[in-house]
């Protein structure tokens, strides 16, 4: 009985291994031609090919690929059309995937200028300021990463408190968990607005 269970694990391990590579095949080639029609695209513009460089990228965009150099690329290329309310649009967008990148907030504020000021959110309530204050510091993925880091931590810490008696619980961990109370709210909070707005 011991063996067939072992088995069936090893099969079903065996499968899952070979779904694993069967899929990083796939998504291999998928990212290897989104590079070519990157580079392509690229080529394109430097030639001064602005608008079949910008059918490509929007292609690409079209076939779902979420990367802040397209955005970034199809901005330059609305920009070098003399279109900076759609270049800051796009702009936004890699932003959006890549907030700390150099060139990107360097453009952004370029097509902010050109464009006239702020775009979309000048309703500044308070979950848009908080949206906005986390845009230029971390990306969804690495806020919703926080989010839910600082609940595990939260979790580990109540827990050793309830470890302790009464009396007996040291002030330092009383204060790590009023400090990751906070992380928590503020991070669902950037999290939730980021979401909404």
């Amino acid at each position: 009985m011991k063996k067939r269970s072992i088995l069936s694990l090893a099969c079903v391990a065996g499968a899952l291994f070979i779904g694993l590579m069967a899929a990083s095949q796939v998504l291999s080639s998928n990212v290897q031609a989104d590079r070519r029609a990157m580079s392509a695209a690229n080529e394109l513009v430097t030639a001064g090919h602005l608008d079949q460089a910008a059918v490509i990228y929007g292609q690409l965009l079209d076939q779902g690929v979420e990367d802040a150099s397209v955005y970034y690329n199809l901005g330059n290329v609305a920009m070098q059309q003399g279109n900076p309310d759609r270049a800051l649009a796009l702009y936004e967008q890699a932003a959006e995937l890549s907030p700390r990148d150099r060139d990107i907030r360097h453009n952004l504020a370029l097509a902010r200028e050109q464009a006239g000021g702020l775009s979309g959110s000048s309703g500044r309530g308070v979950l848009a300021s908080i949206a906005q204050a986390s845009r230029s510091l971390l990306t969804v993925n690495e806020l919703a990463m926080l989010a839910l880091g600082s609940w595990f931590l939260l979790g580990f810490l109540v827990l050793a408190y309830r470890h302790f008696q009464p009396g007996k619980r040291p002030a330092a961990l009383r204060l790590a968990a009023m400090l990751a109370t906070v992380l928590v709210v503020v991070s669902s909070l950037a999290l939730v607005s980021r979401m909404q707005v």
